[in-house]
């Protein structure tokens, strides 16, 4: 009989690390700074909207 192996041992190791796709190291940085605790995709969201309201590249939402 053979004996178990720990589970360390049978586990596929992953392709690559997990990279952060969509923020530089200076962007992190910011959102850590200025932006502890939120989620990222929603700050980056928020800018890129009022960065497209002031461009004029989208029309402002009517309420």
């Amino acid at each position: 009989m053979t004996s178990p192996r720990p589970a360390a041992a049978t586990a596929k190791p992953s392709r690559r690390p997990q990279a952060r796709k969509y923020v530089n190291q200076a962007a992190g940085e910011l959102l850590a700074r200025c932006f502890p605790g939120l989620v990222p995709a929603r700050v980056i969201e928020e800018a890129l909207r009022e960065k497209a309201q002031r461009e004029g590249r989208l029309a402002r939402r009517r309420t």
